[in-house]
């Protein structure tokens, strides 16, 4: 079996109704495993903390198939379907062994569980100083941190680029 992960783009807001009509318009012998890769995030409401599930990469499907030209063909027949990520629009592009690693740490190794928060400890200065969880080894590249709305934005070298990944973060005495 050669099935590999691909990635396909589609409206922001609109993941799940992609994933709902390949579900009932592509054969399903093309392809093995369809996901929206999620992440946990605290929001703040009434002075408390609490726990949601946000979109990691909004307007992004994760597709596993050992038959990506076929699978592009069935979805340029399905009209209504979303657009494909690539340069030429016309390839599903396959995540790279490196991304992989990466969102495999995060989400398991099927893709399956929600990236969670991570906790920091911050200095004197408010600056978070180290983290367990997935931001651990991207203490050093966080763009941007909003300690109150419990979350930090770090470069991560992704999908042949550098992004910018939101990462949930929970401090010592939250309540989860």
């Amino acid at each position: 079996m050669n099935e590999k992960w691909h990635v396909m783009r589609t409206i922001p807001g609109k993941e799940s109704e992609a994933v709902a009509l390949m579900e009932s318009k592509i054969n399903r012998a093309l392809w093995q495993d369809c996901r929206i890769l999620k992440k946990q995030q605290l929001f703040r409401t009434q002075g408390r903390y609490l726990l949601s599930r946000k979109d990691m990469f909004p307007g992004y499907i994760f597709v596993r198939t050992e038959f990506p030209d076929e699978l592009r063909d069935e979805l340029r027949k399905a009209r209504q379907f979303p657009q494909l990520v690539g340069s030429q629009m016309e390839e599903l592009v396959p995540v790279e062994k490196d991304d992989l690693l990466f969102l495999e740490k995060v989400c398991g190794k099927e893709l399956t569980h929600d990236m969670r928060l991570s906790t920091v400890q911050v200095d004197e200065a408010g600056l978070v100083r180290s983290a367990s969880g997935a931001l651990k080894s991207y203490v050093g590249r966080i763009t941007r941190q909003r300690l109150r709305h419990r979350y930090v934005t770090a470069e991560v070298p992704l999908f042949n680029r550098r992004e910018n990944v939101l990462f949930g973060i929970r401090m010592d005495g939250d309540p989860v």
